[in-house]
């Protein structure tokens, strides 16, 4: 016996209210993971952020000590000078009379790279150098933060003694919001 061409009929698909109900669902889904994906990604762009500039004043801190010259890791917009503001970072070697904010034309620079977009950096000093011996750097700290999502922070400090750790402040308390 052959089918019902009519009970085929409806059962080969969905009603437009089920279709708009599977659609109110999903929007409200959706409106749920946006916030939840953009603070993930905030805080991935943050942790590469300091990831990076971690293993540049790691090297820095290596390479002072074997070549015998003191080392800058900095932010720089144009590979000469240091200063904050600039997704662009550097990390050059001193040569004796060179300046600790800014890298002389003979200077060798030894790694440039750039930070995620919307990642910004403030700190108490816009470098950090480390000298040939193991108790001569600069002490300093460097704070990320995701413009957009200012709960996604990191810092780093850097000691006297050249070691460099990562903190991540407290989140009991409302972030600050992230400088312009």
């Amino acid at each position: 016996m052959s089918p019902n061409p009519e009970s085929r009929r409806q059962t080969a698909g969905a009603t437009l209210t089920e279709l708009l109900v599977a659609l109110g669902i999903a929007a409200i889904l959706l409106m749920f993971a946006v916030p939840l994906l953009s603070r993930q990604r905030a805080e991935s762009a943050v942790n590469v952020a300091t990831n990076r500039t971690m293993a540049a004043l790691q090297l820095a801190r290596q390479q002072a000590l074997s070549s015998g010259h003191s080392l800058t890791v900095c932010p720089s917009a144009d590979s000469a000078r240091c200063g904050f503001g600039s997704p662009a970072w550097m990390l050059f070697e001193n040569l004796a009379g060179g300046s600790d904010a800014r890298r002389e034309p003979t200077e060798p620079l030894m790694q440039r790279w750039r930070l995620p977009e919307g990642v910004i950096v403030t700190g108490t000093r816009g470098y950090a150098t480390y000298q040939p011996n193991t108790s001569a750097a600069t002490t300093l700290s460097l704070e990320f933060c995701f413009g957009t999502v200012p709960a996604a922070r990191r810092r780093i400090i850097v000691s006297q003694t050249g070691r460099a750790r990562v903190i991540r402040p407290a989140t009991n308390a409302a972030p600050a919001p992230c400088p312009a």
